[in-house]
């Protein structure tokens, strides 16, 4: 006896349900407990309450941040990125590799070039701003010479000396700009 068209549709039915189930269900009740469901709905809504505000202003700085690059015609040049990954890989060797540091981060490696490539552009950007003069590097290494510096002669120290007053001032001269730009946006 031929099937009915009826009993074909229904079946046809109950296979794409739960074809759905299987492939969207985890999406929708990412977690089951005592055979009650965890929504994603509801996941969602607790991450927002907890972090909600912070993610937000974490996601409108960055769209500005990527806007104020692009305006000012920032390109990063990619063997300066490169170079930066690789530092990071050697730096984490010791402790499991750069990868399972980024993972213990919640990172993956585009995230990373992501991070690295906005730190070069904005260091590029306020170039002129961030480089310590003789005088500054000199003042530092005087004022830590009995503690931080001790038995050390100036040149031994100068480039990292350098190094933290370019980081101090790039911080510094990162926040005064960024205000701005952001009473702009």
């Amino acid at each position: 006896k031929p099937l009915n068209g009826k009993v074909i549709s229904l079946a046809l039915l109950l296979v794409v349900i739960g074809l759905l189930t299987y492939k969207v269900g985890p999406w929708v009740v990412p977690a089951v407990v005592e055979n009650r469901p965890v929504t994603r709905f509801e996941l969602w809504s607790r991450l927002e309450k907890s972090y909600g505000a912070q993610a937000l202003d974490d996601m409108v700085n960055e769209k500005i941040l990527d806007e104020a690059i692009a305006k000012a015609g920032i390109k990063v040049d990619q063997t300066k990125l490169d170079d930066q990954i690789k530092s990071l890989e050697t730096q984490f060797e010791s402790t499991g590799g750069l990868d399972e540091a980024l993972k213990q981060r919640g990172l993956t490696r585009k995230d990373l070039i992501k991070q690295v490539k906005t730190q070069l552009a904005v260091e590029e950007l306020l170039a002129d701003k961030i480089n310590p003069s003789e005088e500054e590097i000199k003042k530092q290494y005087d004022e830590g010479a009995a503690t931080l510096y001790k038995d050390k002669k100036f040149d031994e120290v100068k480039a990292t000396i350098s190094d933290e007053l370019k980081q101090t001032k790039l911080r510094d001269a990162f926040l005064v700009w960024f205000a701005d730009i952001k009473k702009e946006a």
